[in-house]
């Protein structure tokens, strides 16, 4: 019980630290503000943008706060050009201002563009830690599709199990000018073995959600969450007698899900002040198989708090939580470089789980920018990072007891660049000895 006291307390006081996230409580990184001061508290006549080749400008200006006819607030502009500069888009972004009148300013927003061979390539996957191997595959994603900051996506995931997974995807956080989101996507997975316990097999997924806004503020946004998931899907595996059993046929499931979604951050890929907090409750339907309606209830809050001009510390914490007749097989998994990195992927599994971080995150080579032939502009920055990770799943209540809990801690280096926004390089060391390394792609939290 020793050794898990400190996830068990470690998972607490995220909790109490994250509260609900607010919006500006530490200014982003300054900006060059050389030149600029005076035009602070003046009113913007006009916002204007220069440099784009790809983007819309109209798709820039609406991701800013700051608008034409209202009072240049500083904090409210820093958190603007920081949110522009994270974009995956753009390798820089400047800003300028004119006078026009005493009390008037315009405000010009010059960016430069990465290129769009790097920005739509398809590009390798691989993914790695010592117990379960490598993961690898390519995957093809314009985050600016049409020029509009839509994000399209298509991906084939290979492991050395033999598990196949290949995914399609498309959102758009804006219609229009409306912070309306709408997303469809496909999945499908099949697993290559027989497994011990009974679990899905094959799986052809379809989904799609609309996002219906609460605020109009780009810095405390909130939206309303709607969702529709359709499922068929096949399981097998050996059972308790040894025998190998696999279902007659597939299982076909609906899923609607209603949620809500609260963003204070000032950047979504390296995130200084703010924080997110969504919560969503899903039912579903299953179909011809004679089980009845079941739920499961899901919760996450982030949080980040600028210590310097280099140093952030993050906090996550998620919940899943299922209710009703859920088959036994619909097992949450625990474990790996999205949850605790001391342990090899999806090392536990339980009908319910918990997990936790904190990062502290130091940034040591900030974006540089480096000018090649064909690909034109090429940027990248690096980071450093130690974390204390924490989680349990569990199937029932007399489960959920201090022995269950698990804890890691390590360090990491996350490298920051256009082709994977970061790629992560972890080390993590569990209360019980055990030692990882992991390589993944993508923003963990």
């Amino acid at each position: 019980m020793v050794v898990a006291r400190p996830g068990a307390l470690a998972c607490l006081a995220i909790i109490l630290f994250l509260g609900l996230p607010s919006a500006l409580e530490a200014e982003p990184a300054p900006l060059n503000e050389t030149g600029f001061e005076w035009a602070y508290w003046t009113i913007v006549d006009s916002v204007t943008v220069s440099g784009n080749n790809d983007t819309k400008p109209w798709v820039i200006l609406r991701e800013m706060e700051t608008q034409p006819g209202e009072i240049l607030d500083p904090a409210t502009f820093r958190r603007d050009i920081h949110f522009l500069r994270d974009m995956t888009p753009f390798s820089s972004v400047e800003a300028r201002a004119d006078s026009l009148a005493p009390g008037h300013c315009a405000i010009r927003i010059e960016v430069r563009e990465r290129s769009g061979i790097l920005i739509r390539a398809v590009l390798p996957q691989v993914k790695y830690d010592f117990e379960n191997g490598f993961t690898y595959g390519v995957r093809w994603n314009d985050q600016s599709f049409r020029g509009r900051l839509e994000d399209l996506t298509v991906s084939y995931m290979r492991n050395e199990q033999n598990d196949d997974a290949f995914n399609l995807s498309w959102s758009t956080p804006w219609i229009g000018w409306k912070h309306i989101s709408l997303g469809v996507g496909a999945a499908y997975f099949n697993r290559g073995d027989i497994p011990d316990q009974i679990c899905v097999l094959e799986r052809i997924g379809l989904t799609s959600y609309v996002g219906i806004p609460l605020t109009e503020s780009r810095i405390t946004f909130s939206q309303l969450l709607l969702s529709l998931t359709f499922d068929k899907s096949r399981t097998g595996g050996e059972e308790e007698d040894g025998q190998t059993v696999e279902s007659e046929g597939k299982e076909v499931s609906v899923s609607p899900l209603v949620g809500y979604r609260f963003d204070s951050r000032d950047s979504g890929l390296r995130p200084t002040t703010g924080g997110t907090f969504s919560t969503s409750f899903r039912a579903t339907f299953p179909i011809d198989d004679g089980r009845n309606l079941y739920y499961r209830v899901t919760a996450e809050g982030r949080r980040f708090k600028e210590l310097g001009e280099k140093t952030v510390v993050g906090v996550f914490s998620h919940v899943d939580y299922q209710l009703g007749d859920y088959p036994d097989y619909s097992y949450i998994r625990l474990g790996g470089p999205e949850s605790l990195r001391g342990y090899p992927i999806n090392r536990f599994k339980g009908h319910h789980r918990w997990y936790s971080s904190i990062e502290w995150r130091y940034q040591f080579i900030p974006r540089t920018v480096f000018a090649f032939p064909i690909i034109h502009e090429f940027d990248i920055a690096m980071g450093f990072v130690t974390f204390v990770d924490s989680g349990i799943v569990w199937n029932g209540s007399e489960d959920f007891t201090l022995d269950m809990f698990h804890g890691t801690s390590g360090v990491g280096i996350d490298l920051y660049s256009p082709i994977q926004d970061v790629v992560r390089f972890e080390y993590g060391f569990s209360v019980h000895g055990a030692q990882l390394f992991h390589v993944s792609s993508g923003i963990r939290f």
